[in-house]
């Protein structure tokens, strides 16, 4: 058996660790590690099927630190998220955990179920199976199951955990996200129809719900709200089984790959509700794989050529290749700890890249680590700044001269870029020849759409070969305009297509003017000129009798499409303008509002909120007509019963709280009639007066500015 390699170890020491770990490590095979092993804080655990092996390289320097041997030819799948380190065996649900600290495997289970599911977040842990829809809530430490499991309708889709703690599960049969929390389910969310494709992204720890079919995103708040982002359409002729998304990613952007023969990459900011496009020029789309975002760069691991695919959203421009594999195969990319791993997952390379774009190689095989028989220390973790003496990784994409010795912890990458236009041959042409005509440039590349408010931005890389002229752009419908109406060839390569209509989807295609004509581009992924709106702002309820005078504030990103949706004490989803007037209210009481903005592109999970207290108004005003005979306070609005009674021709201040209809009465000292009742408090008593017995303002009912009595 082959010996973990740690930090101090002993022949003696690591003999008995490996007896008492016989019994946990008997189905994996796997060795174990040195009393005493000491991992970089910032790394991973990467895996090689071919020699089944899982190795622990540290992030900073792209040393192997740690490993541990398996058997040959199996397939695992390492789960990792912070201290919790799981080995998954997709063919039998056999899992194993590791203890990090130990290099050891410390745990192993068999969940009995090929295709099991593991969602890991801190302590929060569910295996789930996705065929039968059995969910189970898991102590990830001791992998020991927590209460009973609970069952949904199968199949289900890819489960994960938010930043609280809740796992969603898609439930593809409903077209619904199902929120666990603590092993309970909650109140399902409808996301789509029954069959539609889900696949959940959790973006700054909130769910970000990709519905392929319908090509919408919805988005759901830190208070539960849910909102909604149309995506183009291309994104509904993903392949069978949807799109591809990453379980996570630690800023607001989302990547979203369309498996297929498209090759469509759509990038959303839940931010700012903004939708990026473009389309890779790939050898076989369907070898693409899941898409991971660092930063604004996007990578995308490519099966076809055993390489990663990296374009830079906010610059735009062609996407460059860093190759990993030494030949076609999986490559596993993810996110840990800040920084991007690549890892080829037959051979023993793998790529850890930070968001600054530098990158080291890593030696999967290396056998330069200290192990059990060794006598020299571990190499230290090198400081994130480092000083002038050490030795930087390159950046990743870049262009680098060659060297005449390069180490393996700061060897540039392998990257195919576009081939740049031949140059003329260097030597001298030998005889006179004719000036040859002017040659066709290559079509204009990478066009890229990003939606905004009131605008598409349309970037492209410049034509290659030839000489061009000026680039117009063309929009796939009538209406807007694009601004420059021109771009000189020696760029920028860019426009903004203004005036076009939220409710349309536009294409662009970039033409390249030269003297022979014209060569067009690809057209690009279909784009709005909208955004969906965030919240509206200073949304304000006035009280009124039974009501509510509403007004707000539109969205800074709003445009002449936004209409509002009214929740809460009152309904409406379609008004238009920025004040609106709620009625039919019970008095007396508090009343909540919730309002957001919508429009052709979607609308935000954010909510404005507002709320009114239609408490009586209580006024003070005298009695009257109280000189022939005394004023009876009667306990209702009518003229039967005696609840206090005000002395003859005396006049005091009534507090009058509210009014109500009731029966009619005549005054027989004025001959005024009047079917309003005063709900009144005196010293004399708490009841009613007939409006003609109180000098309340003439006019309406109620009269302003009293309340209707609703209670």
């Amino acid at each position: 058996m082959r010996m973990l390699r740690g930090d101090r170890p002993t022949a003696l020491i690591a003999g008995v660790v490996a007896t008492l770990l016989v019994a946990a490590a008997v189905w994996f095979g796997v060795g174990v590690s040195s009393a005493n092993p000491k991992l970089a804080d910032v790394g991973a655990w990467l895996w090689t099927s071919a020699k089944g092996k899982v190795v622990h390289v540290n992030g900073l320097s792209g040393e192997v630190d740690g490993y541990l041997d398996d058997k040959a030819d199996r397939r695992l799948r390492v789960v990792q998220d912070g201290g919790n380190v799981l080995l998954v065996d997709d063919g039998t649900g056999y899992v194993s955990r590791i203890e990090p600290s130990q290099l050891t495997v410390s745990q192993t289970r068999d969940f009995g179920a090929a295709g099991l599911q593991l969602a890991v977040s801190g302590t929060a842990g569910y295996a789930v199976d996705p065929a039968s829809g059995k969910i189970q809530q898991i102590d990830p430490v001791t992998l020991n199951s927590v209460g009973a499991p609970i069952t949904l309708p199968g199949p289900l889709g890819a489960a994960r955990i938010d930043g609280g703690g809740r796992l969603w599960v898609p439930v593809t049969a409903k077209g619904e996200v199902v929120p666990v929390t603590k092993g309970v389910a909650a109140s399902p969310l409808k996301v789509g129809e029954p069959g539609e494709e889900l696949a959940i992204t959790i973006a700054g720890g909130l769910p970000v719900v990709v519905n392929s079919r319908a090509a919408t995103a919805t988005i759901i708040g830190s208070d539960g709200g849910v909102g909604e982002i149309t995506l183009p359409k291309g994104v509904a002729q993903a392949a069978k089984g949807g799109v591809l998304t990453p379980a996570t990613t630690e800023g607001s952007l989302v990547p979203i790959l369309t498996p297929g023969d498209s090759g469509l990459l759509v990038v959303i900011d839940t931010a700012s509700n903004s939708v990026l496009s473009t389309k890779f020029e790939s050898d076989d789309p369907t070898k693409l794989g899941v898409p991971q975002v660092l930063g604004s760069k996007v990578y995308v691991p490519d099966q076809g050529r055993g390489s990663v695919i990296i374009w830079d959203s906010a610059a735009g421009g062609r996407p460059s290749t860093l190759q990993v594999a030494q030949e076609p195969g999986p490559v596993d990319v993810f996110v840990k700890d800040g920084l991007l791993w690549a890892n080829d997952e037959n051979g023993d390379k793998a790529v850890v890249i930070d968001p600054e774009g530098r990158k080291h190689d890593v030696d999967k095989d290396d056998s330069d680590v200290p192990g059990p028989t060794s006598t020299p220390k571990p190499k230290q973790t090198p400081r994130p700044e480092p000083s002038k003496t050490d030795t930087r990784p390159d950046p990743v994409p870049t262009h680098t001269e060659p060297r005449p010795t390069r180490t393996r912890e700061s060897e540039p990458a392998r990257e195919e870029t576009p081939t740049p236009t031949p140059t003329p041959s260097r030597e001298p042409t030998r005889t006179p020849t004719p000036t040859p005509s002017a040659s066709a440039p290559s079509a204009p590349g990478a066009v890229t759409a990003r939606s905004g408010p009131g605008k598409v931005t349309v970037s492209f890389s410049p034509s290659a070969g030839g000489k061009v002229q000026r680039y117009t752009l063309k929009a796939s419908s009538g209406g807007g305009r694009s601004v420059p109406q021109s771009v000189d060839a020696n760029g920028p390569f860019q426009f903004e297509f203004t005036g076009g209509d939220c409710a349309n989807e536009y294409t662009f295609v970039v033409v390249a003017h030269w003297s022979g004509g014209e060569v067009e581009s690809e057209a690009s992924a279909g784009a709005k000129p909208c955004v969906a709106p965030g919240s509206p702002t200073g949304f304000a309820a006035k009280p009124r009798n039974r009501g509510a005078e509403l007004s707000w504030s539109a969205p800074a990103n709003a445009d002449d499409g936004v209409t509002y949706e009214l929740t809460g004490a009152a309904t409406n989803s379609g008004i238009k303008g920025t004040s609106f007037t709620v009625e039919g209210l019970k008095n007396n009481q508090k009343h909540a509002f919730k309002l957001k903005a919508k429009n052709a592109a979607g609308e935000s999970p954010d909510v404005a909120t507002a709320e009114v207290d239609l408490a009586y108004p209580r006024q003070q005003y005298k009695n009257t007509s109280n000189e022939d005979t005394n004023t009876v306070i009667r306990p209702g609005p009518s003229k039967a019963g005696e609840a206090g009674r005000i002395p003859q021709k005396v006049y005091i201040t009534l507090t009058v709280i509210c009014q109500v209809k009731g029966e009619n009465y005549t005054d027989t000292s004025t001959g005024k009639s009047s079917d309003i009742w005063n709900r009144i408090e005196s010293q004399y008593g708490n009841g009613y007066l007939n409006d003609t017995l109180v000098a309340t303002p003439d006019g309406g009912f109620p009269e302003a500015p009293l309340f209707e009595c609703t209670d």
